[in-house]
Formats: C-alpha cells, structure tokens, sequence
C-alpha cells in the first residue's frame, strides 16, 4: 500500500473558493466534508471486498452524531447570544443606581457597554462585568 497524505494538508479539502473566487482556509473539517468522505469511500471500495454493513452504520452514526452536535453549537450560540441581550436590558435599568461589586468598589452606573466578552457597567471611569455586580441599590442622597 502506498502512502497517503493526511486529509488535512490536502488542499483539496482545506481549502474553500467563495464566489468572488477569494480562497479561504479551512481550519476544521464540519459536517458536509464528512460526508463528502463518506460518499468518497463508497464509490471507491473495492467490489470485491465491499464495506461491511456495521462498519458503513457505524459511519451513519458519527455522521448522525457530528449533525447533532453541530445544530446544538448553533443553538448554544443562538441562546448566549440572546442571554446577552438580556443582560443588556437589564443593566440598561441600572443607570443612575448605585452598585457594588464583588471585589467591593461602588459608585452610580453612568453607561453600559456590550462587547463580545459580555455587558460592562461604567463605574467611576471602570468597566465592570455585569456579572460581576453583587448590590444594587438607588443612590444615597446625603
């Protein structure tokens, strides 16, 4: 048997073409080059010695379970995202309240940020993490 080269440094499955015909790098194999594998291989086994049914089901399974697993990355995503959201919401009601934070600083909420890392509070010229808020109250009025 001759060698072959790793699928991953075949550019051929690396890499894709979009459609202005800029080429663009692969960094992972997903779903659709899986079965594109899949179908590879059955159209050239040797019809001698075809493929065993527990081995080609046993394909169908891991396919089945990369689909699975890829439609709940989307959907964790789809969730975070709009947990963001809420959070945004939420902290946007917090201005003009005074808050403290877990590692004690306080202060009025004069704005709030969202950045990809998550709903920053402006405190005192300092970004807090909404998540890291532990009281929130109206402002003392001395």
């Amino acid at each position: 048997m001759g060698y072959m080269t790793p699928i991953l440094s075949d550019s051929s499955y690396t890499k894709t073409v979009d459609s202005q015909g800029n080429t663009k790098v692969k960094k992972e194999l997903g779903k659709d080059d899986f079965l594109n594998l899949l179908i590879a291989q059955l159209k050239n086994q040797d019809p001698l010695n075809p493929m065993k049914d527990q081995e080609f089901i046993a394909q169908l399974a891991t396919f089945s379970s990369l689909e699975q697993v890829s439609n709940m990355n989307k959907n964790l995503e789809e969730f975070l995202k709009q947990q963001s959201y809420q959070n945004a919401t939420v902290a946007s009601t917090m201005i003009g309240k005074e808050i403290t934070s877990i590692e004690g600083e306080k202060g009025v909420v004069a704005s709030v940020k969202i950045e990809d890392s998550g709903v920053y509070l402006s405190v005192n010229g300092k970004n807090i993490a909404f998540n890291d808020i532990k009281e929130i109250k109206n402002p003392s009025t001395v």
